[in-house]
């Protein structure tokens, strides 16, 4: 019986040693409480990104209003594409590798319009395997290459945030 106890106690512990050292998981970063309330201005976004931003900036814990008022910091993001370039063309295997970039500019001023963080500029590379035999399945890597590149663009984002 003492060692059934046993078994359920060391879980029980561990959970809560590590709580009280601080340990999180990854991804849960959590905004300051000054950007408890954000307007995002954005320019070079489609809808599904733009969407993908703002579920990111809710999820740190951010409210996302249309129109500035007291209190409100003003958080502007241009997300802009580089052309693809082939890196390496294999002749013979008919495959190549192409790397994908992308750069995402935010800069925030504060309620009184006041520059919190000037334009910084934030960049992702990502290299991929296109296959000529097979250009339906390149064409989805791709997209989910640069679906990977978005995601850690905004993840990047919200741990610059978190330090302000």
């Amino acid at each position: 019986m003492q060692l059934i106890a046993r078994r359920h106690c060391l879980p029980l512990l561990l959970a809560i040693g590590l709580a009280g050292c601080g340990f999180r998981l990854a991804g849960s970063i959590e905004l300051p409480p000054e950007l408890a309330v954000i307007q995002l201005e954005t320019s070079g976004f489609d809808r599904r990104e733009r969407e993908a931003l703002q579920d990111r900036l809710r999820a740190a814990g951010s409210r996302l209003v249309e129109n500035p008022g007291p209190g409100i910091h003003r958080l502007s993001v241009r997300l802009q594409r580089t052309d693809d370039r082939r890196l390496v063309t294999g002749a013979s295997s008919g495959s190549n590798v192409v790397r994908l970039e992308r750069s995402l500019v935010f800069s925030l001023r504060d309620a009184a319009g006041e520059i919190t963080v000037a334009d910084t500029t934030l960049v992702q590379q990502k290299d991929f395997r296109v296959d000529d035999d097979n250009l339906l399945a390149s064409t989805a890597d791709r997209d989910n290459a640069l679906a990977d590149l978005e995601r850690a663009l905004f993840d990047q984002l919200i741990r610059r945030l978190a330090r302000i």
